[in-house]
């Protein structure tokens, strides 16, 4: 598994744990893991298994397919602009991937923002 899509499906399956309101050490319980080995899933330091992507699919409580289908979303964005009009241009498509670690970012920080939200009112 290469890098790039082993952040991007890191990412990805953070996203999707913080959306559940799930914890990494929760998540590492899940799939009797320790909680640094999922760690590193989510940092894209592990190569994924179609066995461990389906585990954590069932624990998210989608199916693999789902799973899959939102990680490729993340690699092929369908942006509407002329980058991908230009096969040659491969700063283009690092433009898109640095938007779409953008956008995942942001999502992860609304995410956390409101999680911050909750926990601060149950003080």
């Amino acid at each position: 598994m290469n890098t790039k899509l082993k952040k991007i499906a890191g990412q990805q399956l953070q996203l999707l744990r913080l959306e559940k309101n799930l914890t990494q050490e929760q998540m590492s319980e899940k799939l009797n893991l320790s909680t640094s080995a999922y760690c590193k899933i989510e940092y894209g330091e592990t190569d994924l298994t179609l066995t461990r992507l389906d585990k954590i699919a069932k624990v998210l409580g989608i199916s693999a397919l789902s799973l899959f289908s939102h990680i490729d979303k993340s690699m092929n964005p369908d942006t509407d602009n002329s980058c991908k009009n230009n096969s040659n241009n491969d700063s283009a498509y690092d433009l898109n991937d640095l938007r779409e670690l953008i956008k995942a970012n942001t999502r992860i920080i609304d995410l956390l923002s409101k999680r911050i939200d909750l926990l601060e009112q149950r003080l």
